[in-house]
């Protein structure tokens, strides 16, 4: 694996990546309203389906966020791959990124066992309750471990 991910750090990428005076500041500052954007959309999302936010039906609200998320999203990812590509292997072995990675696998898993849930049992379903706070607790810890990535 090690070595897969030297070869995308020394890929043209990587290097086009590392030696950009403007591309990595710039992904980053990307990366960070997007996180941004994600999470609030979201968190109003879970607010709204644990009953904290009341007044527009649940379906209203998930229609007019998601598709913002997933726009949020996929900012995040792209901005995402340029910042991990210049320092693959020792990001790629860095514990927070580690964390980070699972926490993503676990929050992209919840919104489909919330989204069934959800379509299957309705917006008063415990189910989809704990999926909501889960979802909430799950994309801190991507956004905590992603700053922490820095620091350990």
């Amino acid at each position: 694996m090690e070595d897969i991910l030297a070869a995308v750090q020394q890929s043209g990428y990587g290097a086009l990546v590392r030696q950009s005076v403007f591309l990595y500041p710039l992904a980053n500052v990307f990366h960070v309203l997007a996180v941004l954007v994600f999470f609030a959309s979201v968190a109003v999302m879970d607010m709204r389906l644990l009953g904290v936010l009341k007044g527009m039906p649940v379906e209203a609200v998930i229609a007019r966020l998601r598709p913002l998320a997933i726009g949020a999203l996929v900012i995040v990812v792209v901005t995402g791959i340029t910042l991990f590509v210049p320092e693959a292997v020792a990001i790629a072995r860095n514990p927070a990124f580690q964390v980070k990675l699972v926490a993503i696998g676990l929050g992209l898993a919840n919104v489909l066992v919330n989204t069934r849930t959800l379509r299957q049992a309705g917006e008063g379903a415990a189910l989809v309750r704990a999926t909501a706070g889960a979802s909430l607790v799950l994309w801190l810890v991507v956004a905590a471990c992603g700053r922490l990535i820095a620091y350990l």
